[in-house]
């Protein structure tokens, strides 16, 4: 009878204090931009991560990554920027010239004596500037976008891999002790 209690004091031991062990490791990593954090929300290193994910997959994927995903971010910025400047030079060298107290008539475009004669007061020669500078401002502004966004894209979709394949390889392990259909068991789940 003892060695009954004895064995059924072990069994209750066990099935009370191993009912879910996990690994003591990083189980999952997330991206925070170009960096990466743990499960537990802390930034990871260069060598956590080297550590984590291996060298090879490091600097042959998260390094280019990580270069690609930034000169995107600066060119879309820069884009914007140049943009926006470019925009608003064109609306002001529209009013400029709007507000001018030239006369414009369709002659003075298509006879060259006429054009010859036309004298341009200085609001409108400056809304001739602006809009000329803004028009080439909005462009650069455009070739930046369209080279950024992809180098952006790019970027964050190979970090987004490195991310997945990481936790795909790293599941979480969870140890299970206790009733089983036939009597006691030992569960491992990954």
């Amino acid at each position: 009878m003892k060695r009954i209690l004895k064995i059924g004091g072990i069994i209750a031991a066990f099935l009370c204090l191993s009912q879910n062990v996990q690994a003591q490791y990083v189980s999952q990593i997330h991206r925070d931009g170009d960096s990466f954090v743990d499960d537990r929300g802390y930034a990871l290193s260069d060598k956590e991560l080297v550590d984590l994910i291996g060298e090879d997959i490091y600097y042959e994927t998260v390094v280019g990554a990580r270069k690609q995903y930034n000169a995107g971010n600066r060119l879309i910025r820069s884009g914007a920027i140049c943009g926006g400047v470019g925009l608003t030079g064109i609306v002001a060298g529209a009013i400029a010239l709007a507000s001018s107290e030239t006369e414009w008539d369709s002659e003075m475009f298509y006879d060259g004596d006429y054009y010859d004669d036309v004298d341009l007061d200085g609001l409108a020669t400056a809304g001739i500037i602006l809009m000329a500078t803004g028009s080439v401002l909005a462009a650069t502004g455009a070739v930046l976008l369209d080279v950024g966004i992809p180098f952006r894209v790019i970027g964050q979709s190979r970090l987004n891999w490195v991310e997945n394949d990481y936790n795909e390889r790293n599941r979480d392990i969870t140890l299970h002790f206790g009733a089983a259909p036939s009597g006691i068991g030992l569960t491992l789940t990954f």
